[in-house]
C-alpha cells in the first residue's frame, strides 16, 4: 500500500498499531475475569479504568517506539511487513516524526489520568505500576538506555505484557497484591515475547546495521529459531504449571486445541527464517495464537465459575 493512498485518519490508526493492542488488552481483560471469578470483591468501574490505562500505555509505547526508530532502523529497513519494520515506510509522506511524539505524549497522559482516577478511588499503588509500565515502553527505545539494543527488550516485553499487566489490573480491582495476579499473566508474557521475537526476523538486517543488538541480531536468524520454539514451549509449560498450582482451572487445558496452529507457525518460521516476505504468515500466526490462547484461558475461568 502506497502512502499516498492512505487517508490521514487511517494513517493515525496505522501509526498507533491499534489492531495489535490485543497483546495488552486481552491479558488485562484476563486479569479482570480472573478477579470476577476468584476474588472476593469485584468492581467493574475499577476494571474498566485499569484496562483503559493498559490500552493507552500500549499505544504510547507503540508511538514512542516509532518516534525513536524513525531515523534509525526504520530509515534503512528494506523489508517492512504489516507486523514489523515500523510505520515510516507507509506514513512518512502523511505524518511527520513529531506526530508520533505528540501521539505518544497524549496517550501516556490519558493513561496516567486513568491512573489518577484510580488513585482517587483508593488504589494509590496503581500509579507506581503504571509508571513502571510506562518506563518499560519508553526505555525500550530511548537512547542511551535502549533496552532493545542491549538484548534486554525481549525480557522487558515478557514482563510488561504479561505479569505486570495482570498484577496491575488485579490490584486496581481488588486493592491488594496477590501472587496469583502476577502468575496468571506469565503465559501471555511468553507469547507476546514470541511475537516480538519473530518480528525481529524480517528486521534482522536493518537492526544489525543500525546497531540495534537485540537477541535475534546477536544469535542470527538460524540460531534464533530455537528461541522461538523455546518461548512457545514455555507458554505451554507455564499453563500446565498454573493448572497444577490450581491458579488456572483444569479447563485451561483446552489450549491444546491450538497446538496445530502453533506447529504450523513453527514450521513456517523454521523454513523461512531468512526470508522477510515468506515469514509473514508465521508472524500473523503468532499474533493469532496469542489472541486465541488468551480467549481460551478466559473462557476456562468462566466455565469454572458456571459449572
Amino acid at each position: 500500500m502506497h502512502a499516498e493512498a492512505i487517508s490521514r485518519n487511517k494513517s493515525y490508526v496505522i501509526g498507533t498499531r491499534l489492531p495489535f493492542v490485543s497483546a495488552s488488552v486481552l491479558p488485562a481483560i484476563l486479569g479482570a475475569v480472573w478477579c470476577w471469578v476468584y476474588a472476593t470483591e469485584f468492581y467493574l468501574t475499577h476494571a474498566i479504568l485499569g484496562i483503559l490505562g493498559v490500552l493507552f500505555l500500549h499505544l504510547g509505547a507503540n508511538t514512542i517506539n516509532d518516534y525513536f526508530d524513525w531515523d534509525e532502523s526504520d530509515k534503512i529497513n528494506k523489508y517492512p511487513t504489516p507486523f514489523s519494520g515500523g510505520s515510516r515506510s507507509r506514513l512518512e509522506n502523511i505524518l511527520s516524526r513529531n506526530s508520533f511524539l505528540a501521539m505518544a505524549i497524549l496517550f501516556f497522559v490519558i493513561a496516567f489520568v486513568a491512573g489518577g482516577v484510580l488513585f482517587a478511588m483508593g488504589r494509590p499503588q496503581v500509579l507506581l505500576i503504571g509508571t513502571i509500565g510506562g518506563l518499560c515502553g519508553l526505555l525500550y527505545s530511548l537512547q542511551p538506555v535502549s533496552l532493545q539494543s542491549r538484548g534486554l527488550g525481549e525480557t522487558v516485553i515478557f514482563f510488561a505484557f504479561g505479569p505486570l499487566i495482570t498484577l496491575g489490573v488485579g490490584y486496581a480491582i481488588t486493592g491488594v497484591f496477590k501472587p496469583e495476579l502476577f502468575l496468571i499473566g506469565v503465559p501471555n508474557g511468553f507469547i507476546v515475547a514470541n511475537i516480538l521475537w519473530i518480528n525481529e526476523f524480517p528486521d534482522y538486517e536493518a537492526d544489525r546495521n543500525a546497531g540495534k543488538k537485540n537477541l535475534v541480531v546477536r544469535l542470527g536468524t538460524a540460531h534464533a529459531r530455537y528461541g522461538y520454539i523455546a518461548l512457545e514451549s514455555l507458554f505451554y509449560m507455564s499453563v500446565l504449571a498454573l493448572i497444577i498450582l490450581k491458579i488456572y482451572p483444569l479447563w485451561s487445558l483446552l489450549i491444546i486445541l491450538l497446538t496445530p496452529f502453533a506447529v504450523k507457525s513453527v514450521k513456517l518460521m523454521w523454513k523461512n527464517h531468512s526470508d522477510p516476505r515468506a515469514i509473514i504468515p508465521a508472524q500473523a500466526g503468532t499474533i493469532q495464537f496469542q489472541m486465541f490462547s488468551a480467549i481460551i484461558v478466559m473462557v476456562s475461568f468462566i466455565i469454572d465459575k458456571v459449572i
